[in-house]
């Protein structure tokens, strides 16, 4: 009887019945993936900073193309929120289309990312459990989009928060273990600083939230912002990943 490894094979190989008969459910069931490339954390990470970019503001041209919103500077001039865009028409089953995929991808990143501190000594499960509750905010906020009542409103509400809070947490979290680990560059400290600048946006729209009677025509700007500054972490993380991964390399070359 041939003995084999668990996950340790040739998808291209031939097995017997009895070997296969054998083999663990993880290790049959890895047999009939498709064993297609899947993309590094760098690569990842810019995954996460271009699609969702399109996306939001892919979606933004189909509503106001539509008619269903005017057309603005929405980052700056705050017309319209990023829900408004998805809340009718074809950008209602585009929005959906688009971000319940990207879901997937940033629990997959967030996995990678859990992975990677743990090799690096970081063996808590905070990362990938935060990450978790950031996506399932995200499909609650993208589920509930366009849908009409008040528990639905209140549910979109929830997920949004949630999403940018657990998602801010989680960069800040990572680029703070990084930094303990000795994996510091210039990326870092770009990280460092724009997670510093949107702790002060929301500090400053509670402030703005409670003293401006007319806040309400600002609030749509910052959520944009929020969103768009968000996203541009997610590309100066990339280039943390590639340097700690150049590192990696150059440590085994000089291992040799």
């Amino acid at each position: 009887m041939t003995s084999v490894p668990d996950g340790h094979f040739h998808r291209n190989e031939f097995f017997d019945k009895e070997t296969i008969t054998n083999m663990n459910i993880k290790t049959r069931s890895i047999m009939l993936l498709p064993a297609f490339p899947r993309p590094g954390l760098s690569t990842t990470a810019i995954l996460l900073f271009v699609l969702p970019t399109l996306a939001i503001n892919i979606n933004y041209g189909i509503a106001v193309a539509e008619g269903y919103v005017a057309l603005c500077n929405p980052y700056w001039d705050g017309c319209t929120s990023i829900s408004a865009t998805g809340c009718n028409g074809t950008a209602f089953f585009f929005f959906k289309a688009a971000m319940l995929p990207l879901s997937l991808l940033y629990f997959y990143y967030w996995l990678l990312c859990s992975k990677r501190l743990n090799s690096m000594g970081y063996e808590k499960p905070t990362i990938g459990n935060l990450g978790f509750f950031a996506v399932a905010a995200l499909v609650l906020y993208t589920l509930s989009l366009g849908a009409l009542g008040d528990n639905f409103r209140l549910m979109r509400r929830i997920g949004i928060i949630f999403y940018f809070s657990l998602t801010y947490l989680c960069q800040l979290l990572i680029v703070h273990r990084l930094g303990v680990l000795g994996q510091q560059d210039l990326s870092q400290t770009l990280q460092k600083l724009m997670c510093l600048f949107i702790f002060g946006i929301a500090v400053l729209t509670l402030f703005l939230d409670a003293l401006l009677p007319n806040y309400d025509d600002y609030e749509d700007a910052f959520e944009w912002s929020i969103a768009l500054l968000l996203l541009i972490n997610f590309l100066l993380a990339a280039w943390n990943w590639r340097f700690i991964e150049k590192m990696k390399v150059d440590s085994l070359e000089t291992s040799e």
